[in-house]
């Protein structure tokens, strides 16, 4: 009886370890960034929050310097959470009145830990880490926070141009997209279903072992491409205005391939032999 009572007990820490992700974050505005926010998704309507908190990391040094405890909160109906600038409408946790949240190259980063565990300071880990994101506002990726917190892809807020207007949402297939702010709503890049981000993008061969590959598109534009290895490190990163990529510099292993072309952004796998 214990043993199933611990196997139960285990499975209910599992379940409610994955129910909660950062869905959305607008890290720069016009001006003094009065309306900064971070958006919490639940899989769950009113999901308590015991036990989480947010920890926000600086790309300068790789250490935390602000921590929120979201012990005592729940999600809405809806299974919302914000945290932001006072002046952020609905605001459930202030964290200040501007400039609140850094611009990048940065990290935010959700943990069910005690907070106690975070003073600022704190250098990146993934010790009982939830979810994760790695942004910037057209910098150069940090590989410290992205290997520090399981991440392959550093997020841009200005991937088109309009780091005051847009923010960073996550698509809900596995990455994120850049659009005007859907704070409390449905994310403007949610795909519809059936659909999928990554069929957007066909890469052949694939596996490669020729020293290139081709990327087609169902979207016109250039392609940006970044290439990074399983320990998180970018090795190649291009624009591609046509379908051929060079890859020849690349050794035989398995890695990971964003894309983005317009406000299309897709994660693929690449093996090379």
């Amino acid at each position: 009886m214990k043993k199933i009572t611990f196997i139960a007990s285990l499975l209910l820490y599992t379940i409610s370890f994955s129910q909660i992700r950062i869905n959305e974050v607008d890290v720069d505005q016009e001006g003094t960034d009065v309306t900064e926010f971070v958006e919490i998704l639940s899989d769950s309507p009113n999901f308590s929050l015991e036990g989480y908190i947010v920890v926000f990391y600086n790309g300068t040094d790789d250490e935390s310097y602000k921590r929120v405890d979201l012990t005592g909160y729940v999600t809405d109906s809806e299974g919302f959470f914000i945290i932001g600038s006072s002046a952020t409408p609905g605001v459930d946790i202030s964290i200040g009145t501007s400039n609140t949240i850094q611009n990048g190259p940065d990290a935010i980063a959700i943990y069910q830990d005690e907070v106690s565990n975070f003073p600022n300071g704190t250098p990146v880990t993934n010790v009982n880490l939830i979810d994760a994101i790695v942004y910037g506002t057209n910098d150069d990726d940090d590989p410290e926070l992205l290997a520090g917190l399981d991440q392959t892809v550093q997020y841009d807020e200005d991937l088109n141009g309009n780091k005051d207007t847009e923010s960073i949402q996550n698509d809900g297939a596995g990455s994120f997209c850049v659009d005007a702010p859907t704070l409390r709503a449905t994310n403007a890049c949610i795909l519809s279903i059936g659909e999928s981000k990554a069929d957007v993008f066909n890469i052949y061969p694939n596996p490669a072992s020729n020293g290139y590959i081709y990327i087609t598109s169902k979207v016109s534009g250039a392609k940006n491409i970044s290439i990074f290895d399983v320990l998180g490190k970018q090795v190649l990163k291009n624009s591609l205005s046509g379908e051929r990529l060079d890859i020849s510099a690349l050794n035989s292993g398995i890695y990971i391939m964003k894309i983005d072309q317009g406000k299309t952004s897709a994660t693929k796998k690449l093996i090379v032999k």
